[in-house]
């Protein structure tokens, strides 16, 4: 608890000031008043609007009244602090506007989406259906193989280990002793399971060449050093089922979904890019979504 009581003032000062020029006594008149600010009210509803600013992770913070009680402090010392600022007349620095402008685009930007993702119909299971059968090769899981490997400097210390391996030394033993991959040596050289385009080709061609549980390879050369690498387990390529996609499904649809509203939202606007190198090609025409441009 005294970890995260720690954190707080940190991740307060990141998050988005929006409630810094309001007071509770306009939005949330029934919320119990906790302090005053000369003639400002702070209420349980700005607390708890700190906490739902924090990660969702940590926002079960807000039943402990010791954290609470730290968040009120906070929040105190960020309001006179702001005053102080604008006092100091730093809110007229040109810089500084431009980032409460930002901040505050954002935050309208922001609300905006999450209202327009709250009303939108979800997809029924015939649409979800029709995006798998229709997409099954995105739901594809490519082969995956387990592995360990031993890194080492020279070609010479590599064939040693080798030879070493051929007469039965145990691998996660060598890879302790000799290996210069800090990341793995000290579990024995795994890897876990990687799929192709994961590791440089020289490395995955001779990982993925291995045939059977506890073959080892010839020393591989990288530009990483020397490799012996030993298979521990292969995977085939599967499909995802439907039941398996179905979450996934629905957040590329309520995506597609926003982005259209996107392009109806903003298509009114006139806008004249002056430079061509900021203007942005044209959605290829068979795109499953031609408005997929990303929401700001």
């Amino acid at each position: 608890m005294r970890l995260i009581l720690l954190l707080i003032p940190l991740l307060l000062v990141a998050c988005n000031q929006q409630h810094d020029n309001t007071t509770s006594t306009t939005s949330v008149p029934t919320s119990p008043i906790v302090a005053k600010l000369d003639n400002q009210n702070l209420r349980e509803s700005d607390i708890d609007a700190e906490i739902n600013a924090l990660p969702e992770s940590m926002r079960d913070i807000g039943t402990d009244p010791r954290a609470r009680a730290a968040i009120l402090q906070t929040l105190i010392r960020r309001k006179i602090l702001s005053r102080q600022a604008i006092a100091m007349g730093i809110d007229k620095d040109p810089v500084v506007q431009q980032q409460i402008e930002r901040a505050r685009e954002n935050i309208l930007v922001q609300t905006m989406k999450d209202q327009e993702l709250k009303s939108l119909t979800p997809p029924d299971e015939k649409t979800i259906e029709a995006y798998y059968e229709k997409h099954q090769a995105d739901f594809t899981i490519p082969e995956q193989i387990h592995a360990r490997h031993i890194l080492v400097n020279s070609e010479d210390t590599a064939v040693q280990i080798y030879k070493q391996l051929r007469h039965g030394k145990d691998f996660a033993a060598l890879a302790a002793q000799y290996s210069q991959d800090d990341g793995t040596k000290a579990r024995g050289g795994d890897l876990n399971w990687f799929s192709r385009g994961t590791m440089v080709p020289a490395f995955e061609d001779a990982a993925f060449a291995l045939q059977k549980p506890d073959d080892i390879s010839k020393p591989v050369h990288t530009q990483f050093g020397w490799h012996i690498i030993q298979l521990l387990g292969r995977r085939p390529a599967t499909v995802k089922s439907l039941d398996e996609a179905h979450d996934e499904i629905i957040s590329i649809l309520n995506q597609q979904a926003m982005d259209r509203w996107l392009s109806q939202a903003t298509s009114h606007a006139h806008v004249q890019i002056l430079r061509p190198d900021y203007i942005q090609p044209e959605p290829s025409a068979d795109s499953d979504n031609p408005d997929d441009s990303g929401m700001p």
